[in-house]
């Protein structure tokens, strides 16, 4: 499908063409554009020889000269994504609640969006000439969900229907170069022990051009109602999957092969010190969020600190089970250096999803509320992933309706403490 265009830029090169929203971009210098990443990739040469189709169907050619001060202009309509094809026991999607917000339902297994954010895709959609493409345009890195790679479980697991070898699959990307973050979500009597080990084994071959691993744990909402019967780990083994891991670590010397910080928390096991994350390659994935949090208080707090002073109130710091142990420090600093405003730290129970869901991510307002009752003249500091990127949680409350609930201050703070806001 050529690429749609939805807005044209004022003064823009493509406006001083005469290219009109609605218009089509058929191709640029020979090669077909389809998407976004066709538009920067082909569209980024100094002489652009255009095909556009009007909306009466009308196709003309057009010449346009690039230069470093005025931008192209061409605004593409928005991206189709490629969906999954996949049955995954563990799907999180599938264990959601009905009657949410239509996108949290959406199941994307687009390689674009791998690229692009960083979403963990299967590779079990992609085409012959989605590798060419991915290959030519060096489309890289990629993030991949492994899971396994014996293809007999890795198909039993995922529930899709052609067989397929992964292995094959991440050996081409690798061999042109593409560099790979790959994800194990582990499941308890699925992949887990010498699963588990046979997978790694196979990650770290010269062959592959892997450059993390991330270990995570099994996400288990209460809503498995006619779905596989699945468990999650106990405090036993996320020590013993921790442990196999630092194992495996220490004895190849693999230093890109990390536990999210749910395994260490349930395993109640401390945190690594910030240089077992490296660069952080997997934060996205929950591996070393908290160590960063902790981190960036250090460098953010001296301002933190200046600002609530000014407020000379109270700070009730709300959070899910996970990092609540970790944020206690941080209130007793606050505590203990802005003297007129003490700090503390609630914890809040998910009900809505289940208890065994305990990333403040996925906190509803009405679980906040039920449990959360700021004292007078207290701020109420929220982590800032409980919203979407409209300031929308879960079940539908925005920033300022929490504001008017409660009628006080309400603080939304990054999960990283890398920034906050008053609202």
């Amino acid at each position: 499908m050529p690429l749609v265009i939805q807005d044209i830029l004022p003064r823009s090169l493509a406006s001083r063409k005469g290219i009109k929203a609605g218009d089509k971009l058929l191709s640029i210098n020979g090669h077909d554009i389809r998407d976004f990443i066709d538009l920067q990739f082909y569209g980024s040469d100094a002489v652009l020889d255009c095909k556009l189709e009007t909306r009466d169907g009308t196709q003309s050619d057009i010449e346009i000269i690039r230069n470093d001060k005025t931008a192209l202009g061409i605004e593409p309509e928005a991206y189709r994504y490629e969906q999954c094809i996949n049955n995954c026991v563990f799907c999180f999607i599938d264990q959601m609640p009905p009657s949410l917000r239509k996108s949290l339902y959406i199941k994307d297994d687009d390689f674009l969006y791998s690229f692009v954010f960083g979403n963990y895709i299967s590779l079990t959609n992609l085409s012959d000439s989605d590798y060419t493409r991915i290959i030519k345009q060096r489309l890289s890195p990629l993030y991949i969900s492994v899971h396994t790679t014996n293809p007999v479980l890795r198909k039993n697991m995922m529930g899709y229907d052609a067989d397929f070898d992964i292995l094959e699959k991440m050996r081409k990307l690798s061999k042109a170069g593409i560099q790979l973050h790959c994800q194990i979500v582990l499941i308890p009597d699925w992949n887990d022990n010498e699963e588990f080990l046979h997978t790694l084994k196979d990650l770290i071959n010269p062959a592959l051009n892997v450059c993390s691993i991330g270990i995570v744990p099994v996400g288990l909402t209460k809503y498995r109602d006619n779905l596989v019967s699945l468990r999650t780990f106990t405090s036993k083994e996320a020590a013993q999957i921790i442990k196999t891991t630092e194992n495996f670590r220490s004895k190849r010397s693999i230093s890109y092969l990390y536990c999210s910080d749910e395994l260490f928390i349930k395993a109640n096991i401390p945190i690594p010190e910030c240089d077992y994350y490296q660069d952080y390659p997997q934060i996205e994935n929950g591996i070393g969020m908290i160590c960063l949090m902790m981190e960036n208080w250090k460098e953010k707090k001296r301002s933190f600190l200046r600002e609530l002073r000014k407020k000379n109130k109270s700070l009730l710091m709300v959070t899910g089970l996970s990092a609540a142990d970790y944020l206690e420090p941080i209130a007793a600093e606050i505590t203990r250096k802005a003297e007129c405003c003490p700090a503390r730290v609630q914890s809040v129970v998910n009900k809505f999803m289940g208890e065994t869901v305990t990333v403040s991510g996925l906190l509803t307002f009405e679980d906040i509320k039920s449990q959360v009752k700021p004292e007078e003249n207290e701020i109420v500091a929220l982590p800032g992933n409980i919203f979407n990127h409209d300031g929308i949680t879960l079940d539908g409350f925005s920033q300022l309706d929490i504001k008017e609930y409660w009628q006080c201050d309400i603080l939304i703070i990054d999960p990283l403490f890398d920034d906050w806001e008053w609202i």
